[in-house]
């Protein structure tokens, strides 16, 4: 079981990020209840708490008769170091000045187009 909430961790994250960096985190494993073990269950909910540091990890189990493998699910929350996240930020802030910038000069443009020189009268 510890294999499998290791695999479930640090291979199959659906976002990627530094495990030690969850606040709390939930392990569940999933299969044929003649096949889940209370001591495998706690001994990978140990391992995901040697791994965040966090003494808030939770374990269960949730047996499925109809399956005939058993998994393992590593919920974490409270991550802060998410690499995916920081990149996305990062374009946040570009598409926010860039947008600022298109704001400005198109004021710029138009004011320009308003503006005649004197040479044509208004028409109102």
């Amino acid at each position: 079981m510890t294999s499998l909430v290791r695999k479930a961790t640090l291979g199959r994250l659906t976002l990627p990020c530094d495990v030690s960096s969850a606040d709390r985190g939930l392990v569940v494993a999933t299969g044929p209840a003649e096949h889940l073990n209370r001591k495998g269950v706690e001994r990978g909910r140990q391992w995901l708490e040697d791994e965040t540091g966090s003494m808030e990890i939770r374990g269960g189990d949730y047996p499925l008769s109809d399956r005939d493998e058993v998994g393992a699910i590593v919920l974490l929350s409270g991550v802060t170091d998410v690499p995916r996240v920081d990149q996305l930020q990062e374009v946040a802030i570009e598409a926010q000045e860039t947008a600022e910038t298109v704001q400005a000069n198109s004021q710029d443009e138009f004011a320009s187009l308003l503006d005649t020189g004197g040479e044509i009268d208004a028409l109102f």
